[in-house]
Parts: structure tokens; C-alpha cells; sequence
């Protein structure tokens, strides 16, 4: 019976269809909305006022100065520990980087690896070190000075 019709034409038909059931819709029962988004846009732009129920008041804090939220994980570790695994980093670094312009000699640079963590005692719990460890491996892979795994940069720490 509909064999004189295509499938591109049957879509093109439900897709006109669709078109005229939403927008029917959209008219019927969101014209204000429609109307309130249409007239704010051409104001100051999309989003720039919430409405009345989702404004904040606070009585503690008037004028908007909130406390900063730390996390539990934040809370026990300091700025300074940041401040310290980055000047670890830096030395570990220019040790590794040394050893790469001079000669082979892994367990030379090793003994000054150990000597750098034992400079920095206070990171030994902090949730910087597998992070250090994973550095001091793939930076001795890059330049080729040494071959480690992370288990081996980790027992550092400890000796």
C-alpha cells in the first residue's frame, strides 16, 4: 500500500512530525518560560540572576566571606609538606640529571638518591610519596642512569 514511499521520506515525515508535537508543546505549556529565558537573554545574558529560592542567606556570614572547607586529607597535611615535596622533587631531579652527563656508575647515584629522602623525613607518610616514587623511576628510565622499580625507590624512605 505505501510501496511509493521511501524510507528517507517516511523519516523526513516522523521528523516533521516530531518538530510540530514539541513545539506545540513547548507554546501550550512553557510559553512563559519561553518568554521570561527569550527577554533575560537579550539583557544581560543567559544565567546572570537566580531566582529568589536559590539565593543564599547566611546570618553568620553576611557578606559573603565563607570559610575555605578542607578535606580530612587536607586537614593532616600542611601547605609546607607541598612546599617540601617540591623541593624534593627539584633535587631529586638534578641529582638524576647529573648522573646522566656522567659515567655509568648506578650505585653512586643511588647512595645520593637515599641521602636526598633521608633530607626530607617528614614526607615519609604523606600521600605525595608513591607520586615521588613513580618520578624517581621514570626519570632514571628517561635519562638511562639506572633501572628501578617503585618498590625499590619506596624502601628509601626507610633506610
Amino acid at each position: 500500500m505505501l510501496n511509493h514511499l521511501s524510507w528517507t521520506a517516511y523519516f523526513e515525515g516522523v521528523s516533521t512530525l516530531l518538530l510540530i508535537y514539541y513545539l506545540y508543546v513547548g507554546i501550550r505549556y512553557y510559553a512563559a518560560d519561553i518568554k521570561q529565558l527569550l527577554s533575560s537573554a537579550g539583557k544581560n545574558g543567559p544565567g546572570t540572576k537566580l531566582p529568589e529560592q536559590l539565593v543564599f542567606n547566611d546570618a553568620e556570614h553576611p557578606s559573603g566571606d565563607f570559610p575555605k572547607e578542607v578535606s580530612y586529607e587536607q586537614s593532616l597535611y600542611r601547605n609546607d609538606d607541598i612546599q617540601e615535596a617540591d623541593k624534593l622533587i627539584s633535587s631529586l631531579k638534578k641529582k638524576i640529571t647529573a648522573a646522566s652527563g656522567a659515567a655509568y656508575a648506578p650505585v653512586k647515584l643511588l647512595t645520593e638518591l637515599k641521602a636526598v629522602f633521608q633530607e626530607h623525613p617528614s614526607l615519609k607518610n604523606s600521600p605525595h610519596r608513591p607520586a615521588i616514587n613513580e618520578l624517581v623511576v621514570t626519570e632514571c628510565e628517561r635519562t638511562g642512569v639506572a633501572e628501578l622499580t617503585e618498590d625499590e625507590a619506596d624502601q628509601w624512605w626507610d633506610d
